[in-house]
């Protein structure tokens, strides 16, 4: 199987992630993996993507929104009028 490796802008494009802040997080060793071929900096396209799976999600699901919640009673369990 043969790797295919992305450069730093097609990765910057893929994340919408500003190049500064890639360059920035490699300083930082954040961010995905990267491979350095001499100068060149490279992203293997499997990590980018296990990186980008681990990323945290934030929002809603929308379906929870509207599912119905359970009535409550202000009166007592077991007493019958």
């Amino acid at each position: 199987m043969s790797t295919q490796f992305l450069t730093e802008i097609e990765v910057a494009k893929r994340t919408h992630i500003s190049l500064a802040t890639l360059r920035r997080w490699r300083l930082e060793n954040r961010g995905p993996k990267f491979r350095k071929f001499g100068s060149l900096v490279r992203y293997a396209e499997e990590e980018l993507t296990r990186w980008e799976q681990a990323q945290p999600s934030g929002g809603e699901n929308i379906a929870e929104r509207f599912m119905p919640q359970p009535v409550r009673s202000n009166e007592p369990v077991g007493r019958s009028r």
